[in-house]
């Protein structure tokens, strides 16, 4: 009996205990060499989708550029609300996110995240850029359970992202679930009979 028990308990902690799966979104396929950048309609990576408001237009500064800030990331059109969501529509969590200036007057500058949550809840974050062309990393406090997240160039400041670390809850295969099942009805039955001695 003690052994039937060990596996409906070893059942409920893998069924409970399945991990996120995080992917880390870092623009590699932006990265080219040349005099500037390049301008596109939408950008696609890792099951997740970039769109931006302003007539579509998201960016990259290429390695030769004064905006370079030493790998490939993703801006936008000043003024432009660029919005992040998973390609398959399904709810998201973000952990951090690297960012750089990538064209600007000179100075520091705060930048505000949005993140819409599943239910219609909202959560917020902003950081402070230093102004310099070089990717620091920031953490995100609570930006769980999101739909999209959202962020909003300046008109005097633009900026970059890079190696966002998202990820979506795993769910466990059918096995699990089996032998969790099957560790449960043991039990119950164990216990009628126990009762009905």
């Amino acid at each position: 009996m003690n052994l039937l028990r060990a596996t409906a308990v070893a059942a409920l902690f893998a069924a409970g205990g399945a991990q996120a799966q995080t992917t880390t979104i870092g623009f590699d396929a932006l990265e080219h060499p040349g005099i500037f950048g390049s301008v596109f309609p939408s950008y696609s990576e890792g099951g997740y989708n970039f769109d931006s408001s302003f007539l579509g237009l998201l960016s990259s500064a290429h390695q030769s550029s004064f905006a370079y800030a030493g790998s490939a990331g993703l801006g936008a059109t000043a003024l432009s609300t660029t919005t992040l969501s998973r390609a398959d529509g399904g709810a998201f969590s973000l952990s951090s996110i690297s960012l750089a200036d990538f064209v600007s007057l000179p100075g520091s500058y705060d930048v505000t995240f949005v993140g819409h949550q599943v239910g219609g809840g909202t959560v917020s974050q902003t950081f402070t850029l230093g102004g310099g062309h070089t990717f620091a990393d920031y953490t995100f406090s609570g930006f769980n359970n999101l739909l999209s997240a959202s962020w909003k160039e300046g008109a005097l400041h633009t900026f970059q992202v890079d190696n966002i670390a998202a990820s979506v809850s795993a769910v466990p295969e059918p096995a699990t679930y089996g032998m969790l099942l099957g560790g449960l009805g043991v039990l119950a039955f164990l216990r009628r009979r126990k009762n009905a001695a």
